[in-house]
């Protein structure tokens, strides 16, 4: 399965997937590359990643990647772990590369969470604290917020597909049978490699990763 491939979700904005690149509790960032369908170590944080973290598919965000996401749920998982999540809320940024709040849709803990302000103000803090040695923070979004900046980045990603590039990209790209997973679930773990000591030229001209650009 090419990760590039999954849906937005079949009750999106309301309810998403979201493509897991650095499980929580990790130090490790990864990139997915497409063409290889691996995960390859990019770097490795300063802190242990507070909650999921990864990506949200079928969107574009004002840097041209995937919309970045963080899933809170009890249990950590792996890269390219297929999570199903609700938004509730949006860190912003200063260079507008926002991150998207979700709690995961199977984490009964989290089921009564609807907005960003309803968790608990410890994880808040840890999630801020994350960010702050690399980039300049400007609060939070509320949910609503949240669903109109996916409506809008899936819209803008719709518009690219159509564009002539785009639809040579598509049709280069090996495709699966891929359909809209309703649970947290990869067919297969996608490979990892731990090597950091790579460029996006090591794919046979592989062109830009997916995922995050953090």
């Amino acid at each position: 399965m090419n990760l590039q491939d999954i849906p937005l979700g079949r009750h999106a904005p309301s309810i998403i997937n979201v493509v897991i690149e650095a499980p929580k509790g990790s130090r490790k960032k990864y990139r997915y590359h497409a063409k290889s369908r691996r995960f390859r170590l990019a770097y490795e944080c300063s802190m242990p990643v507070p909650t999921e973290y990864g990506w949200i598919p079928e969107t574009t965000a004002e840097d041209g990647h995937f919309l970045n996401a963080m899933v809170v749920a009890r249990h950590s998982t792996h890269p390219g772990y297929i999570c199903e999540a609700r938004p509730i809320g949006i860190l912003k940024r200063k260079d507008n590369d926002h991150h998207v709040i979700c709690v995961s849709l199977s984490d009964e803990r989290y089921a009564a969470v609807q907005d960003i302000f309803e968790l608990d103000v410890k994880l808040l803090k840890k999630i801020v604290q994350f960010f702050e040695p690399y980039f300049e923070l400007c609060g939070w979004l509320n949910h609503q917020e949240a669903s109109e900046m996916i409506k809008v980045a899936h819209e803008k990603y719709r518009a690219r597909q159509k564009t002539p590039i785009a639809r040579a990209q598509t049709q280069e790209m090996p495709k699966d049978d891929v359909t809209s997973k309703s649970s947290d679930e990869t067919a297969e773990a996608p490979e990892v490699e731990e090597n950091a000591d790579w460029d996006d030229e090591d794919d046979s001209g592989e062109e830009e990763d997916a995922g995050s650009d953090d």
